[in-house]
């Protein structure tokens, strides 16, 4: 880091929980200048020589941030990570390498590293770097505090009438609401206004059990019962009005209790704890009850979608980190493929240019498809589906994938069984998904050196219900652990020219139209992927959960 450039460094915003940091350089020059840098930052800052020493201050002190170096004696970056995000994954860890550990960078990355940086170091970009892993920090505490202040409030709202019930002063306590209802039939739309918003299910029953009024939540989910009476909502109750809680409060003019199991309007059945307070007109005499269900499954809802949130947070971050990897790839192919077709132009040397323009073209195809691929991942969408004819559909698959087959000297086989008949798909997210798959033979084909040269097979053919659709290369396939992990999210075994997306979109698209695929392969004797697909879409959900982080 230029000495100078510590003047410019930008101040940091964090609390007192968040200010500790684990600075750990085999270099004691770096530790000096890093730590003074940080010091000065507002970090409070613990210094390890190495990875072992670096492990045992983690484990006292239990620092949020680590900046590591990726090459150190004994336990080196890679493994202080492994180990960190073992023993307390929420710590973010930023990697400090050389401009020649590129893929040993991109591999901590795949490990949930947060970042990394390069020597020699650049204060801004450290800055930035430290920026996100505080940004990330305050996420995770405001969704935690966010879960705990939901939990609170439901608590609350149940030790409120649990309480209620108790209160010695409940007469009135309930004065403001025999009030506020009071000759409820002639003025219920104004009652009804009062408890609108509230989150559970609540209604005002009369002497004669007739549901006089409902909450937006009760119609929404129970249906529009007004009118009705107050044991119908709890399935297979009768006309004897002591069997429901309402109809045991008018009898005892108390307060009830109980945990109901209730009926929702499409017939599904819910535990619910249901209280009723009795409301007393200005006489004493109790005149209506007003009943509160709270659905226990409605907690459990939203602490899902608490819990989707934060996945789909985390993914979206892991793209981001991935996405730019492959680009970067891509952007130093175009440089080449440039530098190829001016050099050729230069020189009237028509053949390099024309490979340089080639090269330009791929490029530009393979940023069409991570364009495709991220908006495919970041938006969920339902099936646009339409009847079209499997040959017309794979004819126009291969017309797409045919240019880049040429370009690098691929025979491509066509095996089309004799009219192989009709399904119902989504051809804007179906063609990108097998296109997916032939990208990948042909990157298979382009990496083997062995073979003078390399075919790829496209096969179709209709089965009673299903269209099956046969990629087969014969280039340098795939090991055992590379076919477990092909489908996970953010994979890729192409180093800097991946993102991860591909394959595991075209799975997520073909599970999508209730579909399935199969993969053959072994290390230097090609691969096979099966795509077995449908006739009509046998479901139309996509998978919102995906279960790997290795990009």
């Amino acid at each position: 880091m230029p000495a100078g450039s510590l003047l410019n460094a930008p101040s940091y915003r964090k609390s007192a929980m968040d200010n500790k940091l684990l600075l750990a350089d085999d270099e004691e020059g770096i530790r000096k200048v890093l730590g003074i840098y940080l010091a000065d930052s507002g970090f409070e800052v613990l210094t390890a020589e190495n990875g072992l020493q670096a492990l045992d201050i983690f484990r006292k002190e239990h620092p949020s941030i680590v900046l590591t170096d990726l090459r150190m004696p004994g336990v080196d970056g890679l493994e202080l990570l492994r180990t960190i995000k073992s023993e307390r994954p929420d710590t973010e860890v930023i990697m400090i390498t050389g401009h020649g550990d590129m893929e040993l960078a991109i591999e901590s990355l795949k490990l949930e590293a947060t970042d990394f940086v390069t020597k020699p170091i650049n204060d801004d970009v450290l800055a930035i770097a430290l920026k996100r892993a505080q940004e990330r920090i305050a996420m995770r505490r405001q969704l935690h505090e966010y879960t705990e202040n939901l939990e609170n409030l439901v608590r609350q709202q149940a030790d409120r009438l649990v309480e209620a019930e108790r209160l010695a002063a409940i007469g009135q306590a309930l004065e403001g609401i025999s009030s506020a209802f009071r000759d409820m039939a002639g003025e219920v739309e104004g009652g009804v206004r009062f408890f609108n918003e509230m989150p559970c299910f609540v209604s005002i029953h009369d002497r004669d059990f007739k549901v006089l009024a409902v909450n937006p939540l009760y119609r929404e989910r129970l249906g529009d019962r007004v009118g009705g009476r107050s044991w119908e909502i709890y399935g297979e109750r009768n006309a004897l009005t002591d069997t429901c809680p309402v109809g045991r409060t008018f009898e005892s003019g108390q307060a009830q209790r109980s945990r109901e199991t209730i009926v929702y309007s499409d017939g599904r059945r819910w535990p619910a704890m249901v209280h009723t307070v009795p409301i007393r007109n200005s006489a004493g005499e109790l005149q209506l009850v007003m009943e509160f269900a709270i659905d226990f499954s409605e907690v459990e809802r939203l602490r899902q979608e608490l819990q989707a949130t934060q996945d789909r947070l985390a993914s979206l971050g892991l793209m981001l980190s991935s996405v730019s990897h492959g680009v970067k790839g891509i952007l130093t192919g175009l440089d080449a493929g440039v530098y190829l077709a001016e050099s050729g132009l230069r020189k009237s040397e028509m053949d390099q240019a024309q490979e340089g323009l080639g090269t330009i073209k791929e490029m530009v195809e393979r940023v069409r498809q991570v364009v495709l691929d991220v908006l495919y991942f970041a938006k969920e969408r339902a099936l646009e589906v339409k009847r079209v004819r499997v040959a017309d559909f794979a004819e126009g698959v291969l017309a797409l994938a045919s240019p880049k087959i040429r370009r690098h000297s691929i025979e491509l086989v066509t095996e089309m069984a004799v009219n192989p008949g009709e399904f119902e798909v989504d051809e804007g997210i179906a063609a990108p998904a097998l296109l997916n798959i032939l990208d990948n033979a042909v990157d298979a084909c382009v990496e083997d050196r062995s073979k003078p040269v390399h075919r790829i097979t496209f096969r179709a053919r209709g089965e009673e219900g299903l269209v099956i659709f046969e990629i087969e290369d014969d280039g340098i396939g795939m090991s055992a652990d590379t076919r477990e992990k092909m489908f996970n999210l953010f994979f890729s075994s192409k180093g800097k020219t991946g993102t991860g997306l591909g394959l595991f979109i075209a799975q997520q698209v073909v599970r999508q139209h209730g579909g399935t695929i199969d993969v053959t392969s072994a290390p230097g004797q090609g691969s096979c992927f099966r795509v077995c697909w449908p006739r009509v879409p046998t479901k139309v959900e996509k998978s919102a959960s995906p279960d790997a982080h290795s990009a």
